[in-house]
């Protein structure tokens, strides 16, 4: 009894330090490629940040217009493609570190983040709740950009929390990365926050 109760208790530390390993690796390869992402974005670089696409499935940018969430789907990071107003005074400081499974708040009447901050949040479902919040005639649902972020245990939403006076209300940048085929890729920018109108 003694003895199945040893092989127990080291089987289940084996299985806890598996998983461990595999989460450590997670966050290490996130970590540098949310660093390289918002480097390439602060120095508006496309191609670093482009090394993180994947040319399967491209990359989305959500954005609210009069109200209603809408997106369009990119081959790549093009830093001259339309983000309207927002493109003209949008720049990052990126000075913080990345918090895990931390979330930061932004306050839509104030036009301000509660808190700022880096924070990379695991198992997200973010991009499902998107989907939710189209308009019944768009079959989002159906496109290959949401069928691969339909899991929340392959996607991570990354969110720079930032506020800054002279650039409000455009502050800081929220992203997507997904777990496709064992690595990491860029799949969602979020402009979500700032409303067109």
């Amino acid at each position: 009894m003694k003895k199945n109760f040893m092989y127990t208790l080291l089987l289940m530390l084996c299985s806890f330090s598996i998983f461990n390993a595999q989460t450590t690796e997670d966050k290490k390869e996130i970590s540098i490629a949310v660093t390289d992402i918002l480097k390439g974005f602060q120095t508006k670089n496309g191609d670093i940040m482009n090394q993180y696409v994947n040319p399967t499935y491209g990359v989305g940018v959500l954005f609210k217009s009069g109200g209603d969430l809408g997106f369009v789907l990119n081959e790549d990071v093009n830093l001259n493609m339309s983000l309207g107003y927002i493109q003209k005074v949008w720049n990052i400081r990126n000075q913080s570190p990345i918090q895990f499974d931390t979330a930061f708040e932004y306050d839509l009447n104030n036009k301000k983040w509660k808190k700022e901050g880096l924070s990379v949040q695991f198992n997200s479902n973010a991009v499902n709740a998107y989907a939710n919040k189209f308009l019944s005639q768009y079959s989002v649902k159906d496109q290959k950009i949401f069928k691969i972020n339909s899991n929340p245990k392959n996607v991570v939403f990354v969110t720079l929390a930032e506020n800054s006076k002279e650039n409000a209300p455009i502050n800081g940048f929220r992203f997507v990365m997904t777990k496709i085929d064992g690595k990491w890729f860029l799949t969602f920018i979020d402009v979500t926050e700032h409303d067109a109108e």
